[in-house]
Formats: structure tokens, sequence, C-alpha cells
């Protein structure tokens, strides 16, 4: 296996900063657990379908797998690969709800949040993904979207510092990553076109 296949985005440095900073060494457990039974839950899915995985990256919203030629495939396959990780945290958030331990009720936080940050129909959110799968030709719609999405959200946050650090940094870098993809947009239709045509 490609040994540079799993990676931690430096973003999940504040995060993990904070944590640690404030003693909630349990939270930051359970968060990076969870996320990380996320990312598992799109590569049981991608991997069991056939699909070749490039990379998985963790990020502070769940993170992103690359698949080859992901665009290539079928809208079903892709849909179902996206919502692997939903499922994986449903299972779990169900998991905590059931059996009770130490953290319970934090644990289900946490996959509340998840999923419902996940679900959002911003791009590269799951959400967003699955838009994007089902209709390519509105990509530059979604991205333009999600970047209007990701100011107000950045903006309404800035009113709960420091309270609302991590939906502050969460939707900050969000918003930087659909500038960037509206930058190379057409490079990226003209990619997916190419390769749905080989």
């Amino acid at each position: 296996m490609n040994k540079s296949l799993f990676r931690v985005h430096p973003i999940m440095i504040p995060f993990f900063l904070f944590f640690y900073l404030s003693g909630e060494i349990a939270m930051y457990a359970l968060v990076f657990g969870s996320l990380l039974a996320h990312e598992l839950g799109h590569l049981i899915v991608a991997v069991c379908m056939g699909a070749k995985i490039q990379s998985c990256t963790i990020l502070p919203y769940g993170g992103e797998i690359k698949v080859e030629q992901f665009s290539k495939h079928s809208k079903m396959m892709q849909v179902c690969v996206i919502l692997g990780g939903p499922t994986s945290t449903l299972l779990l958030l169900l998991f905590g709800m059931l059996v009770d331990f130490p953290q319970a009720n934090i644990f289900i936080m946490i996959q509340y949040l998840i999923l419902g940050l996940n679900l959002l129909p911003i791009f590269p959110l799951d959400g967003g993904r699955i838009i994007h799968s089902i209709f390519p030709e509105r990509y530059e719609e979604l991205i333009g979207f999600s970047v209007f999405i990701c100011v107000i959200v950045f903006t309404i946050s800035c009113f709960y510092f420091p309270q609302g650090l991590a939906f502050t940094l969460i939707f900050l870098f969000l918003g930087f990553q659909n500038l960037s993809y509206w930058r190379f947009r057409k490079y990226k239709l003209a990619f997916d076109w190419i390769t749905k045509s080989a």
C-alpha cells in the first residue's frame, strides 16, 4: 500500500492544539477517531466497488478521498462512495445512543456535528459532492453557492468568538478551498470532459 495514501491536513493542527491546551484529550481522541471512522466508510465502499484510491486526507469536517478518474464512474457508484462516510458516522451515532459508556453524550454530539456538517450542500462536503455527482454540469453554480454560504457562516461565527472558533476555521478553510476551485474550474471541467470521453 502507498505510504502517502493517508495524511492529516495541516488545518487540523489548530484543532489539536486547542484540545491539548484546554486539557480535553478525551475530546481530541473522540473527534479524531470519529473523523477516521467517517473516512473509513468512504474507503470501504470505494474499495468494494472496485475504485482505485489515490489518497485519503483527514480534515475537520471528515476528510477527502481522491479516487482515480472518479468522474468517469457511474453516478450511482459516485453517490454510494460519497454516502459511505455519512453512513459510517450514522452507525457511530446509533452505537452511541444504544450503548452506555463514559463520554457517550459528547460522542453523540460529535457524530451529530460531523453528520450535519457533511450533509450541507457545500462543495467539497459530502452533500455538495452528491449534488456535483448528479448534476456535474452545474459545477460552477455549486462552487459560487458554496463560497456565498461559507462567507455567511464565517461572518456569523466571528460574532461568537471564541466559542465559535471551530466553525470559523472550518468555513474559512472551506471558503478558500472553493475560491481555489473557482479559479481552476475551467481546467477541471475540461479534464472531466476528456476523462469521460476517453
